[in-house]
C-alpha cells in the first residue's frame, strides 16, 4: 500500500472512530446541566476565567436564546463534558463527528457561533447603557452634587473670613468706644465732683460769713 493509500485509511478509521465515540457522547449530552453551556475552552487565563456574578445571566440568555435544532450551542456543551479528553483537537473533532450524525456541518456550526456572537454583543450593549446610565446617576451626578456643595464650602469660607474680619474691625471700635466713655465718665465724675464741693464750700461760707 502507498503512503497516500495508508493515510486515507488511517483518516477514515480515525474519523469512523470518532463518529462512533460521538454518538455515545450524544446520548451523555442530554443530560448535561444548564450550568455546562458555553465555556472557554483549552487554557484560560485568569482573566478569562468566568464570573460568578453573571454566570447565571449568560446561561439563561445562551439558552433562551438557543436555535432549534443542533448547533454550535450544543456543540459547546458537548466539549464541556468531554475535558477529560486531554486532546484539544480530539475533543472538537469527537464533538463534531457526534452532531455530524444529525446532519451538522462546520458552515452551521460557523453561521450559528456568529449568531450567539451576536446575540452576546447586544446584551452587552444593553448591559453598557444600563452601566451608563448608573454611572450618570450614581457618579456624575453626585460628582456634581459634590462640587456644588464643595462651591458653596468656599464661598462660605469666603463669607465667614469677611466676617471675622468685621468682626475684630467692631471688636476694636468697641473697645476704643469703651475707653473713651470710660476716660468721659471718669472725667466727668471728677469735674461733677469738684464743682459740687465748691458750691458746698460755698455755702458753708456763706452761712459763716453772711448775717
Amino acid at each position: 500500500m502507498t503512503g497516500d493509500g495508508r493515510k486515507r485509511k488511517n483518516y477514515a478509521q480515525k474519523h469512523t472512530t470518532m463518529i462512533s465515540f460521538g454518538k455515545k457522547i450524544i446520548s451523555a449530552f442530554v443530560e448535561i446541566p444548564q450550568a455546562d453551556l458555553v465555556q472557554p475552552q483549552g487554557d484560560v487565563s485568569p482573566q478569562d476565567r468566568s464570573d460568578d456574578r453573571f454566570a447565571g445571566h449568560f446561561d439563561k440568555l445562551l439558552t433562551e436564546a438557543n436555535i432549534p435544532g443542533p448547533d454550535y450551542f450544543e456543540f459547546a456543551r458537548m466539549i464541556a463534558v468531554m475535558q477529560a479528553i486531554p486532546d484539544e483537537a480530539a475533543r472538537y473533532n469527537a464533538a463534531f463527528a457526534g452532531l455530524q450524525v444529525q446532519g451538522v456541518n462546520k458552515q452551521r456550526l460557523l453561521d450559528t457561533a456568529a449568531e450567539y456572537l451576536r446575540i452576546l454583543s447586544a446584551d452587552a450593549g444593553q448591559f453598557q447603557a444600563t452601566v451608563d446610565a448608573s454611572y450618570q446617576e450614581k457618579v456624575h451626578g453626585k460628582e456634581a452634587e459634590a462640587e456644588e456643595k464643595a462651591a458653596r464650602i468656599r464661598a462660605l469660607s469666603q463669607k465667614i473670613a469677611q466676617l471675622q474680619q468685621q468682626i475684630s474691625s467692631l471688636q476694636e471700635e468697641t473697645r476704643i468706644s469703651k475707653e473713651k466713655l470710660s476716660g468721659s465718665t471718669t472725667a466727668y465724675t471728677a469735674e461733677s465732683s469738684r464743682r459740687q464741693q465748691e458750691i458746698r464750700r460755698d455755702i458753708d461760707k456763706i452761712n459763716q460769713y453772711i448775717h
